[in-house]
């Protein structure tokens, strides 16, 4: 099963490729979770090698030019035995694990990009 999620960045995509590969770049290893860029075609797409919760998963951005914005698209699937016993166990009703961090990362994406504050709970504001 795949969760995608999709936002509206106002920029062109080659800005918004970037800000991705800043990103990535800026990724502490003991954040909480490990990856892996399995393929990049800049400005349209990248796709990752993620693990969250202990679950691997395949995390693919695609980036689509559109007359007033670009559209950006998360879409992560999970997979593997560990992924398949959670299924099993929550009956596959407990996906927000899955959604909640895509819907944070294109958040802080379009903010990064934009210049509006993060979505990141994590994330303090700037103190001026």
């Amino acid at each position: 099963m795949s969760f995608e999620k999709a936002f509206a960045i106002h920029a062109p995509p080659e800005a918004i490729f970037e800000a991705l590969e800043r990103e990535l770049g800026e990724a502490a290893p003991d954040a909480g979770g490990t990856f892996e860029v399995l393929r990049r075609d800049p400005p349209r797409a990248i796709d990752l090698r993620v693990t969250i919760g202990g679950m691997p998963c395949w995390l693919t951005y695609l980036i689509e030019p559109k007359q007033e914005h670009t559209e950006v698209t998360a879409r992560l699937t999970p997979f593997g035995w560990r992924y398949l016993a959670f299924k099993i166990i929550t009956l596959g009703m407990r996906n927000d694990g899955f959604e909640i961090p895509l819907v944070e990362g294109l958040a802080n994406l379009k903010a990064a990009v934009e210049g509006a504050p993060r979505a990141f709970a994590g994330d303090k504001p700037d103190e001026g």
